[in-house]
């Protein structure tokens, strides 16, 4: 997981007239958390309420009986709104398809197995911590945890002392690592370390959040989406709901606001952030000591890596209080021991239907692992240029091969017969279900396989007809994106462009970031090769890109004639709005300018013909399963805050037993088995010290926590809130965690909080900031 990686955000809550359903995490009376703004979720169902499914109010569920299967003890009644969530149903002609229903999912639930599941705040796994572990998540642990975990880029963070300063992964701040980066100044090769607050340096285009508070406006998004036509217009209604919600938000607040889709878009919370965007580098160690072993270690267990970095959150010129922090455990961690982690991991696919899984598994995965492997080589080739070659290849290199080795993972669990086995047979147990209780209406799955054939017919360009997602060319299309959509009228803009964002989209395009002519002519001639290749020399977009160029040659005047590495271009573009636009002769803005309408058609397309039938289905599909297990099933991850449980465990694979920690002894047993060659090198600093440390100081830990990319830097806590890790990798076998987990093999990996406070004083000279984190100071 060396590569943080972010998913698309969403949020939730809910409006109109209150019902509850039976979920599977136990009430043991009064109120069980508080949600968002004070928010109680309740304890008891009001009494003209038809329980869901016909179940007793008070009917405890356990073990059915099903091989492998562990319910919950008993369920718990969760606030809802009956417009999307209940359907009233007569118990004695419904009983026995719910049991079925019940019996079925039990059986592949998510959260009736082991340690699985990325909890939303709100709904957190009260009833199953306690089975597992004997402990009780109270609301004030869960506001602790909450406002001390820090949303940092595609990563996550925390506070560790009340001066805003922030720990993370090195690899989660290697972008502001490498902006602030020069071939004499390589921050990224030889470290940092701020000695002063003065000596700290800002992070260009760097935002830091934390989640204040939820929401939930489900009744007030579908409420708007009510008596629209078709898909077009419901798609239409719902984005101009979402963004009007954010905006009356961020006006009220102050706070930066976000709607998240749960569940497919079957529940909708908005989100609140304090963000601070002024954000500062304090430490990094060198590359070599955060990443030791390179992508031969990356996914693996024993690991011997010290990846982590320090920030520090400003307000006014001055380091910002911390809105929460978590101290230093003051025991050490033992085998056994619960965790938890709190962070925003990216995305997951265990709840979408299984003709989508297999569209994945035939269609984009084997595209996207084309795409990284020639992005790939590339690199490689670029690098053996020269040394300042090699340090700008070092980055991107360093990403694309964790964004490969990570696919092919998930490549191979979607192949796994076992993987899609289990989706398809929680579909058939599903839809037998849905049959029995004769409530009618379109059949979701059939909507699913509707929208994924619109995919394939356009599978092409959807893969290959972009501007790119950075850079120079992606900044000209983000450019000339907002210019057009801010001038439309809110109801028909693209998602993702309400008034509200429109700021976060212009501190993006603002940023400076390093431009390396010479390594983007290469990349840019790739990007045009491919959509030439899979597209035809004939396409409409393939004319506009090259003209009557080569790739290559289109790159190159490309890349010479673009004044857009200059910020103060940007920002003029940015002021000017589209009459800017319209006349610049930039030759990467006339481009853009002339793609536009084609990229807009094929965002519409996705948003009407694939985005909303699978919405619909998807919301459909949630309320059947909602129907008998309420919010037991954790929504699939969107990149926003969760909460997943674990213990520190080692493992067995292939016949191996693995530890459940490594030492300082351990790491300088391995660069001595490789004679200390590259990827198992020994940083400078660590040679000097190897004197000074104690070999039997834990190094990196395991644990069974379910955690995907996004959670990079996410803090480990133990049963008492108090910071035992820093999550930062998790093993090959948790590669196919984006469908399922397992947790006799699925670990994830984190470095031992005393390991970085120890090595900070022992290792690489920063005793003040390990005093920091210690409390000292």
């Amino acid at each position: 997981m060396r590569q943080a990686a972010g998913g698309q955000g969403g949020g939730c809550q809910h409006g109109g007239e209150e019902v509850t359903t039976v979920g599977a995490v136990a009430v043991h009376g009064g109120p069980l958390c508080e949600c968002g703004l004070g928010r109680t979720l309740h304890s008891r169902i009001p009494a003209d309420v038809t329980t869901t499914a016909g179940f007793d109010r008070h009917w405890p569920v356990t073990n059915l009986g099903l091989p492998g299967t562990a319910c919950a003890s008993r369920p718990s009644l969760r606030s809802y709104r009956r417009p999307l969530l209940m359907t009233r149903l007569n118990p004695k002609a419904t009983t026995r398809a719910a049991l079925l229903l019940m019996a079925g999912l039990c059986a592949l639930s998510s959260s009736t197995r082991a340690d699985e599941g990325m909890w939303t705040f709100d709904n957190p796994p009260t009833a199953q911590v306690r089975q597992r572990y004997g402990l009780t998540l109270t609301p004030e642990w869960m506001a602790h945890l909450q406002r001390a975990s820090v949303h940092f880029g595609g990563g996550s963070g925390s506070f560790v002392s009340p001066n805003g300063l922030v720990l993370t992964n090195h690899h989660v701040a290697r972008g502001c690592i490498e902006r602030l980066s020069t071939a004499e100044r390589d921050l990224d090769g030889q470290g940092f370390y701020a000695r002063t607050h003065a000596e700290e340096l800002r992070c260009p285009g760097t935002v830091l959040k934390v989640l204040m508070s939820s929401e939930d406006v489900t009744a007030k998004i579908t409420d708007a989406a009510k008596g629209t036509a078709d898909d077009a217009a419901r798609a239409a209604a719902r984005t101009a709901a979402s963004a009007a919600l954010e905006s009356a938000c961020e006006r009220d607040t102050g706070l930066r606001c976000q709607t998240v889709a749960l569940y497919g878009g079957a529940v909708v919370h908005l989100y609140r952030y304090k963000e601070w965007d002024d954000v500062r580098l304090v430490f990094a160690p060198p590359e070599q000591a955060a990443n030791f072993g390179g992508d031969d270690d990356n996914f693996t267990f024993p690991r011997f890596a010290f990846d982590y970095a320090f920030a520090r959150v400003y307000e006014n010129g001055k380091p910002a209080a911390s809105t929460g922090v978590l101290k230093l455990a003051s025991k050490p961690l033992k085998e056994g021991d619960p965790v938890f982690v709190t962070g925003h991991p990216g995305s997951t696919d265990r709840l979408r239907p299984a003709v989508e899984l297999q569209y994945e598994r035939d269609v984009t995965v084997p595209q996207r692992l084309a795409l990284a492997r020639a992005s790939q080589t590339l690199l490689k080739t670029y690098g053996q240029r020269s040394a300042e070659a090699f340090r700008q290849a070092q980055g991107p290199l360093a990403s694309t091969e964790n964004w490969l080795k990570a696919m092919t993972g998930e490549y191979l669990a979607l192949k796994t017969p076992d993987v899609l086995a289990r989706k398809v047979a929680d579909e058939q147990a599903l839809r037998q279900a849905w049959a029995r209780l004769g409530t009618g209406g379109e059949d979701p799955w059939k909507l699913a396989e509707k929208a994924v054939e619109s995919r394939r017919q356009r599978q092409a360009e959807l893969a290959y007809m972009n501007l790119g997602w950075g850079g120079l060319l992606g900044s000209a299309g983000g450019l000339v994106e907002l210019a057009q959509e801010r001038e439309r009228p809110l109801a028909d803009r693209l998602p993702g462009f309400g008034d509200a964002a429109l700021p976060q989209i212009e501190r993006r395009l603002r940023s400076r970031f390093p431009v390396y002519p010479e390594l983007v002519i290469e990349q840019m001639t790739l990007q045009f090769t491919q959509a030439q290749s899979n597209l035809g020399a004939g396409h409409p977009f393939v004319k506009a890109l090259l003209g009557t160029d080569t790739p290559r040659a289109a790159a190159e005047r490309l890349v010479r004639g673009t004044k857009l590495a200059d910020p103060a271009v940007r920002e003029a573009l940015i002021t000017g709005k589209l009459a800017a636009i319209q006349a610049s002769t930039d030759p990467m803005i006339v481009l853009a300018r002339t793609v536009s309408p084609m990229l807009r058609e094929l965002s519409q397309y996705q948003r009407v013909n694939i985005g909303a039938p699978l919405q619909r289905a998807a919301e459909q599909i949630a309320a059947i399963r909602f129907q008998v297990l309420g919010t037991s099933v954790p929504p699939d991850a969107t990149g926003t805050l969760r909460l997943s449980y674990g213990k520190v465990a080692g493992y067995r694979t292939e016949g191996a037993t693995n530890p459940w920690k490594t030492t300082f002894s351990g790491l300088y047993a391995r660069a001595d088995a490789f004679d200390n060659a590259m990827p198992f090198t020994l940083s400078p600093p660590l040679v000097a010290a190897r004197d000074k440390v104690d070999a039997r100081w834990p190094l990196n830990h395991v644990s069974t926590n379910d955690i995907i990319g996004g959670n990079s830097g996410s803090p480990l806590v133990n049963a008492q809130g108090e910071l035992v890790g820093l999550i930062f990798d998790g093993n090959i076998e948790s590669l196919a965690g984006r469908y399922i987990y397992r947790e006799e093999a699925d670990r994830a990996v984190s470095v031992d909080a005393m390991a970085i406070v120890r090595s900070l004083e022992t290792v690489f000279g920063a005793p003040a900031l390990a005093a920091e984190v210690r409390g000292q100071r």
